[in-house]
């Protein structure tokens, strides 16, 4: 996927390796997401079929199980590889969370994370279904320094899709539903239940076509 620009071997190595585990860990999470909603009222099994239609009813359900972060939790700063970020304390977070700096959302509450994470793997099930001959790679850029270097990506799209990312803005509409009187220069809106299903809609829609 292009020419790589100040990647050394060792850190191709390491990408590799992280996308296996990152992959080997998606059936357990999805399990998890399918017992959390029967727990909490939400999607039933058969609803939770990786079809188009089902992100609405996920996504409803998802909104309202999201909590913050107690303020006075502690947290840990760390400067790492250039990146700099907070983790919580004796938190539970999922794998990629600090793999890049801009993707450390420590405001969220340890089971949130696990549902943004469980979220992720659902959305990206939607789309290995209904885009035929896509699948996951390690994005390799053709450029120094492009944010989505080493991380996993979809492929399949037209241009490959990273998704962690997109997630954080998806989510943070949520905050704001639920923060609304703090600041907002860029007039951000807050969520909507078709959110991840217009995403979706867009990514599948720029697939190249048989």
């Amino acid at each position: 996927m292009g020419r790589r620009l100040k990647v050394t071997a060792e850190q191709a190595r390491e990408a590799e390796e992280y996308l296996g585990r990152y992959l080997a860990a998606a059936q357990p999470r999805l399990e998890w997401l399918r017992e959390l909603a029967v727990r909490t009222g939400g999607p039933t099994a058969d609803q939770l079929s990786y079809g188009r239609d089902s992100l609405v009813p996920l996504w409803t359900w998802a909104r309202g199980q999201f909590k913050l972060r107690p303020q006075d939790a502690q947290l840990d700063f760390v400067e790492k590889d250039g990146h700099r970020y907070y983790v919580p304390r004796h938190g539970d977070v999922p794998m990629w969370y600090g793999r890049r700096g801009v993707q450390a959302p420590h405001h969220w509450s340890d089971e949130t994370l696990q549902l943004i994470d469980a979220l992720v793997y659902y959305l990206a099930e939607c789309l290995l279904r209904a885009v035929p001959g896509s699948r996951w790679e390690i994005f390799h850029a053709a450029v120094r320094n492009h944010i989505d270097e080493n991380q996993p990506v979809l492929t399949g799209f037209g241009q490959p899709v990273e998704l962690i990312m997109p997630m954080m803005n998806v989510t943070g509409g949520v905050w704001r539903d639920m923060n609304p009187d703090e600041p907002n220069p860029y007039r951000l809106g807050g969520a909507t239940p078709d959110d991840l299903q217009k995403w979706y809609d867009a990514l599948v829609d720029n697939a190249p076509r048989a």
